[in-house]
């Protein structure tokens, strides 16, 4: 599962919390900044999903494909 977020603050502040999410999630996003408007600071828009479901849906794939290779007659 993939759940897009938006960050809003100051740079540094914006970066330490992606540094931190990447830690214990797969991260997307984050290169560039937005200034905000009508507000102090910029924005960053971000995709983090788990990175056990990434693991899982691999492992996943690849015991399907052998159970189907020793199928075979």
């Amino acid at each position: 599962m993939t759940i897009k977020v938006r960050l809003l603050g100051e740079p540094d502040e914006i970066n330490a919390m992606v540094v931190h999410l990447q830690e214990e999630f797969e991260v997307a996003g984050g290169e560039r900044s937005y200034p905000n408007r009508g507000d102090f600071g910029v924005r960053v828009y971000l995709a983090v999903r788990t990175r056990a479901a990434a693991t899982s849906k691999s492992a996943q794939r690849e015991r399907v494909q052998d159970e189907a290779k020793e199928v075979d007659p």
